[in-house]
């Protein structure tokens, strides 16, 4: 048994106050980009990499927007949440690894070919050297910021539930598995040039991910946080709500390529690898919008000490080899107490009419 732990009150406000940060700048580009598109429409479509129009270079993804509200949630919910610590930490690790990708992606020349474009380009760069500290900032907050939790009473549930947990580990299971699959896939069916570009991100706006990268990292995310459900380990939840916001964008940008290019009314006519990849974002966006209930619900209270008394494991107070109990006299230690010692038996009801 493990001595619970706590966040510290200025660990939880300095990582409030890194995720507020990440979110204020996350929206600065999310707003340029939403004053240079023509409508709110030709920006998703933008996201989805076949834009209707051209004009002023946009410079976002969708993952922006889904790391904007995980930010935003992460700044509401640290400095009272009982699982501040995995909070700060999940929501941290998920940063580097997603902006590390845009060391690689802005090292290409295509964005200095204008003045206006190596301006962008340089705030990008500072962007991302500011989001990967800030990331990094909040692993170390949620590592040195814990302390012993000596309080008394039943403490906030910190770990989910065994439903939510068992629902955790097939959805999230079954989606890091499908991610990792396709990735095979393309890794075997595209050239090996082709193939290395879904990872060195030529050509791609400023601040995406390329494709192969992002495949990777959402599937190392479900899978870590499919394999912590089998433990009911404290990261499952926002490990997993990351995970699930990810994939829910993820399925409704594929389904709404599917629909504008009419996959759907001729699924019957498409090859078996583009009829995969149309139920594979079905599933995407079914996965991600039932896990977000799930694990956004707290699990059972964790159990509470003595109140009053310092913490220190607990044994059963009638174990019949208590590690205080006299060894015997062959010193083994292994025999049951002489008559008299241990605590006295539980009391026996009254006799009737006592």
């Amino acid at each position: 048994m493990t001595q619970p732990q706590t966040l510290t009150a200025g660990a939880r406000l300095t990582g409030a106050v890194l995720c507020a940060f990440l979110a204020v700048l996350t929206a600065a580009w999310l707003a340029r980009d939403v004053h240079a598109a023509r409508s709110l429409a030709d920006l998703w479509w933008f996201w989805s990499g076949a834009p209707k129009h051209g004009g002023t270079p946009l410079t976002t993804g969708v993952l922006d927007l889904v790391l904007l509200v995980v930010y935003a949630v992460a700044a509401a919910v640290v400095p009272r949440s009982p699982a501040a610590a995995a909070v700060l930490c999940c929501v941290g690790a998920v940063t580097a690894a997603l902006r590390v990708s845009s060391l690689w992606v802005l090292h290409h020349d295509d964005w200095t070919d204008s003045t206006a474009l190596h301006d962008l380009h340089r705030r990008a760069l500072l962007s991302t050297f500011a989001a990967l500290a800030a990331g990094l900032a909040l692993v170390i907050t949620a590592a040195a910021g814990r302390r012993p939790d000596g309080a008394p009473g039943p403490r906030p549930a910190a770990r989910p539930g065994a439903g939510a947990a068992l629902t955790a580990f097939v959805l999230l299971g079954a989606a890091g598995l499908v991610a990792a699959a396709w990735e095979i896939y393309w890794a075997v069916e595209l050239p090996g040039r082709q193939y290395r570009s879904r990872f060195s991100g030529t050509h791609l706006p400023l601040l995406w991910i390329p494709g192969g990268w992002a495949s990777v990292v959402l599937a190392a995310i479900a899978l870590t946080a499919a394999g912590g459900g089998l433990a009911r380990a404290v990261h499952v939840r926002p490990l997993g709500l990351v995970a699930a916001a990810i994939l829910a964008a993820s399925g409704a940008l594929g389904i709404s390529l599917a629909v504008r290019f009419e996959l759907l009314d001729h699924f019957g006519d498409l090859e078996t690898s583009a009829q995969l990849q149309v139920l594979t974002w079905f599933f995407q966006l079914v996965a991600g919008l039932l896990l977000v209930p799930v694990l956004a619900r707290r699990g059972p209270e964790d159990p509470a000490d003595a109140a009053g008394a310092p913490w220190q494991p607990q044994y059963p107070p009638y174990a019949p080899y208590s590690p205080r109990a006299p060894r015997d006299s062959h010193g083994g230690g292994f025999g049951p107490p002489p008559p008299g010692f241990g605590p006295p038996p539980p009391p026996a009801s009254p006799p009737p009419g006592w």
